[in-house]
């Protein structure tokens, strides 16, 4: 078995269980390490997968009659292709290439994105070949909320259900920090994908699919902080700090940004930086995405991303000091589709709690 970056080996897992390391400076950061185990190997490979709390995610193992517990065995029967990278699990009777099997280029399945969007799969029965040629980014795509990937003329198009996705990234644009654009999904992206039924509970519940492009390439890839951190542990250095050697302008407008949108959810697979596939060195920050749990309603919420154990406002105050982001352009918005006025004057209330005093 051979773990390749492309078409390039750059580790092989022998039958004994033995990890050779053929091109190090290439590796996925969390196997960036001296000695790699198959141990090593094998966690790395699992947390590529979803987790069995992602929405509908026993719907969509179920249809490909894979295990709901076993993650490294999901790893293996996708080949572990994503579209945050360009790594990829080959076995040894596998006779593919890089150009067959990547999800960047190739058709996907697309009854799995039926099924990651609605948690039915009313058309297309599961055939032999299906699972024998798993092809769908939906096993490797993380987080919780419904979503999949839709290809559009233009390239790739995460949809996913998060309204508060589109009020954030009109804050965002208004601070001048960079982040991903989200936009409400049109009926005709998603009809195919979405019953008559399903979207009328979605509409009822007050939710909405909204979407966003494909920010990774076959050439850039993402690295999370939680990979990211791993590496550095494994050298002992202290990540937090390395972090901020990457960008700290970057660094400290995410401060900010989570501060004021009250994001409780900037976990540590929900920033982190780009890798160029080419040298396998970092080259900046990603810009910022995933806010369907920002805009919560209860003050006092901890920083996820200081090594510290402080409040995003502290975080947020700290970062500002030094950046002094200029957060007028707020104040001549209207209230953002999707946030009730008391979420907005909330938000204005946060900003000007950073921005309105001299600190």
């Amino acid at each position: 078995m051979q773990l390749l970056m492309k078409d390039r080996p750059l580790l092989e897992v022998n039958d004994n269980g033995v990890c050779n390391v053929i091109e190090f400076d290439l590796l996925p950061f969390g196997l960036r390490k001296q000695n790699i185990t198959l141990a090593d190997f094998i966690e790395w490979a699992s947390n590529r997968t979803l987790s069995i709390g992602r929405s509908y995610a026993k719907e969509i193992l179920n249809s490909l009659r894979l295990s709901q517990s076993n993650r490294y065995a999901v790893c293996k029967a996708c080949r572990g292709l994503t579209l945050t990278d360009s790594y990829w699990i080959r076995q040894n009777e596998d006779d593919k290439t890089w150009k067959e099997v990547n999800l960047f280029e190739n058709p996907l399945s697309l009854f799995i994105t039926e099924i990651s969007l609605s948690g039915k799969n009313a058309h297309h029965p599961l055939t032999m070949q299906m699972k024998k040629e798993i092809h769908t980014p939906e096993l490797t795509t993380l987080g919780a909320s419904a979503k999949g990937w839709i290809r559009h003329s233009d390239g790739l198009y995460l949809h996913k259900v998060g309204k508060y996705e589109i009020p954030a990234s009109r804050v965002l644009s208004a601070l001048d920090i960079r982040h991903i654009s989200y936009q409400v999904s049109d009926n005709e992206d998603i009809d195919l994908y979405l019953s008559e039924e399903r979207k009328q509970w979605i509409a009822g519940v007050g939710e909405a699919i909204v979407n966003s492009k494909l920010f990774t390439t076959e050439d850039i890839a993402m690295v999370t902080f939680e990979e990211f951190k791993i590496f550095c542990e494994a050298y002992e250095l202290n990540p937090f700090e390395e972090a901020v050697k990457i960008d700290r302008t970057a660094y400290l407008q995410m401060q900010i940004a989570d501060y004021i949108l009250n994001n409780n959810d900037r976990h540590e697979q929900n920033w982190g930086f780009f890798m160029d596939n080419e040298s396998g060195k970092i080259i900046g920050y990603c810009p910022l995405f995933d806010h369907d749990h920002a805009f919560s309603d209860y003050s006092g919420v901890l920083s996820q991303t200081t090594e510290k154990d402080i409040t995003l406002f502290d975080a947020a105050v700290n970062a500002q000091r030094e950046l002094r982001t200029d957060i007028s352009e707020l104040n001549s918005m209207k209230c953002p589709e999707f946030l009730t006025e008391e979420q907005w004057e909330q938000l204005l209330e946060r900003a000007g709690m950073i921005g309105g005093q001299d600190i």
